[in-house]
C-alpha cells in the first residue's frame, strides 16, 4: 500500500504542476485580475491528458523514478505530448488567436520547471524509502529445479529496490538455493519446503507483497496448473516467461528491475478496492455502533446478572491471509473447562438463558463491530471459524483456505443464503465454502450493501442456536 500511495502522490504532483504553471502564468500576464473562463478550459483538458498520457508514456510509477535521468526523459516526452495535443485541439477549433502568447509560454516554462523539480525530489525520496526499507517491495521467489539464472535474478532485484522475503521451491525435491545466504544486502529470506508449505504458512510471519514465479521449461503443465495453489491466498503473482503459454495471451509485460515479467494472478481486491472497503467499514460500522451503544450496555448488564463470568468472550480466529486475531462476542455459555472446541448444537446445555436469546437473534455478535472498527474484521466477508475447525476442514476441503483471501466478516453471502449455524455434515460446510468463495471472487461495493440489507431478514434464523 505504501508503494501505491507513493505512485498516487507523484501523479498528484504532476497534475498540480500543470495547475500551478497555469496560475503562475496568469499572475505574470494578468497580475491580480481574476482567472478568465478562457483559461479554465485548457487547464482542465491538460489535467485529463496528464492522467492519460503520462501513464501511457511510462512517465509515472516507480520505474520512472528509480533512475532520475530516465525519469526526466520520459516526463519530458509526456509533457511535450500533452502540449502538442492541446495545440492540435486549439488549431482545430480555431481558438489559438484568443490566447495570450505570454500566458502560453509562461505556462509551458513554469509547468516544466515544476515537473522537473518535483521529479528530482521524488526520485531522492524514493531512494531514501528503498534504503530505509519503507518503500522496498518484498518478493517471494518461487522457483523450479532449474537455477541457472537465479543468482542473476536475485542480484538484479536487490539492486533495484526489491527485498527477497521468501524462497519457495515448486517441488519438495527442487534443490535449495544458496545465493541468498551470501548476499551482502537485504535480510535473510524465509525458506519453505515447497509451494504447499508456503501457501499454508502465508501471512503468519513476514508480509510478502508479491510472488515472482520462475517455472521450469518443458514441464507439460500450464502456468495456471503449476501455480494453482497460489489461488488460495491473496497475493499478486508475476511470472518470468520461459516460452509460449496460453495463460499469458493478451497480457502486457512490464519490468521488475530490468527483468521482463508478466502478471499471472492478482489479489481479489486491488489497493483502491481495499481503500473503498475499509472506508465502507468505518462509515457504516460507526453508523451502526453509535446508536447501538445503549443496547450493548443493556445486554452486558443482562449477561452479568444471568450467570457468573466475564461479559465478553474472546477467542483466536484466523483472519486475512490466515493471520490470527481476537474476535469478541457476548458470552452466551456458562464458564466451563472443556478443552475441546465444539460447535453449539440445538438444546446445548452449555448455553445460558440470556445466551439462548442472544444466539437466536444474533445479538451476541454485536461486539464484533469493535473488530470492524479496529480493522481485524469487515462488515461483510466469510464468517471466521474456530482455529480447530480451520485445521480440520483445511485437511478435508482443498479450497477451504481460499476463504482467507479476504477479511472475515460480521455477516456474509453464505449466512444470508441460510448456510449458518452448526455444520454437522461435510455437505453443509461445502455449501458454506462455495458461497464464501463466490463472494471473494465477485466482490463489489454494491454486493456488500446487498448482503447488509439481506442480513436484516435472517437475524432470527432457525439454524442459529
Amino acid at each position: 500500500m505504501s508503494r501505491a500511495l507513493f505512485v498516487a502522490a507523484t501523479q498528484a504532483t504532476d497534475v498540480l504542476s500543470f495547475v500551478f504553471g497555469a496560475y503562475l502564468a496568469h499572475s505574470i500576464r494578468f497580475g491580480s485580475d481574476p482567472f478568465q473562463s478562457l483559461e479554465v478550459g485548457p487547464v482542465i483538458l491538460s489535467v485529463i491528458l496528464v492522467l492519460l498520457v503520462f501513464p501511457t508514456a511510462r512517465a509515472t510509477g516507480l520505474p520512472a523514478l528509480e533512475n532520475p535521468w530516465r525519469g526526466v526523459k520520459r516526463m519530458s516526452q509526456a509533457f511535450a505530448s500533452v502540449f502538442v495535443v492541446l495545440a492540435i485541439i486549439g488549431f482545430s477549433l480555431q481558438q489559438t488567436e484568443q490566447f495570450s502568447r505570454l500566458w502560453v509560454v509562461s505556462w509551458i516554462v513554469a509547468t516544466y520547471f515544476s515537473l522537473l523539480c518535483t521529479r528530482v525530489w521524488w526520485s531522492g525520496f524514493l531512494k531514501h524509502g528503498i534504503d530505509s526499507g519503507y518503500l522496498r517491495e518484498r518478493i517471494a521467489l518461487i522457483h523450479g529445479r532449474d537455477q541457472r539464472y537465479l543468482d542473476a535474478i536475485i542480484a538484479d532485484l536487490r539492486a533495484h529496490g526489491f527485498e527477497i522475503d521468501a524462497l519457495v521451491p515448486l517441488y519438495p525435491e527442487a534443490p535449495a538455493a544458496v545465493a541468498l545466504d551470501s548476499a551482502p544486502t537485504g535480510s535473510t529470506p524465509r525458506r519453505f519446503d515447497d509451494l504447499t508449505d508456503f501457501v499454508h504458512r502465508f501471512g503468519t510471519d513476514a508480509k510478502t507483497d508479491r510472488a515472482l514465479l520462475i517455472p521450469d521449461t518443458n514441464t507439460g503443465m500450464t502456468l495456471h496448473q503449476i501455480a494453482a495453489d497460489l489461488r488460495m491466498i491473496s497475493l499478486d503473482v508475476d511470472v518470468i516467461p520461459c516460452g509460449y503459454d496460453p495463460s499469458l495471451l493478451g497480457r502486457i509485460p512490464r519490468l521488475a528491475g530490468r527483468i521482463p515479467v508478466v502478471n499471472l494472478m492478482t489479489r481479489p481486491l486491488s489497493d483502491a478496492d481495499v481503500f473503498v472497503k475499509r472506508t465502507e467499514d468505518l462509515i457504516l460500522g460507526g453508523l451502526f455502533l453509535i446508536p447501538l451503544l445503549p443496547v450493548l450496555a443493556l445486554i452486558a448488564l443482562l449477561v452479568k446478572l444471568d450467570s457468573p463470568g466475564p461479559v465478553l468472550f474472546a477467542q483466536s480466529r484466523a483472519g486475512f491471509n490466515n493471520v490470527p486475531f481476537r474476535i469478541y462476542k457476548f458470552r452466551s455459555m456458562y464458564v466451563h473447562d472443556d478443552p475441546h472446541v465444539r460447535q453449539a448444537t440445538r438444546d446445548d446445555d452449555r448455553i445460558t438463558r440470556v445466551g439462548r436469546v442472544l444466539r437466536r437473534t444474533s445479538l451476541d455478535e454485536l461486539p464484533q463491530l469493535f473488530n470492524v472498527i479496529r480493522g481485524s474484521m469487515s462488515l461483510v466477508g466469510p464468517r471466521p471459524h474456530a482455529l480447530a475447525h480451520d485445521r480440520e476442514y483445511t485437511e478435508m476441503i482443498g479450497t477451504y483456505i481460499a476463504r482467507h483471501r479476504m477479511k472475515p466478516g460480521l455477516t456474509g453471502w453464505a449466512q444470508v443464503n441460510g448456510w449458518r449455524g452448526e455444520t454437522d455434515t461435510l455437505e453443509k460446510m461445502l455449501k458454506r465454502i462455495e458461497h464464501d468463495l463466490y463472494y471473494v471472487d465477485t466482490w463489489s461495493l454494491f454486493f456488500d450493501l446487498k448482503i447488509i440489507v439481506l442480513t436484516l431478514r435472517v437475524l432470527y434464523h432457525r439454524n442459529a442456536y
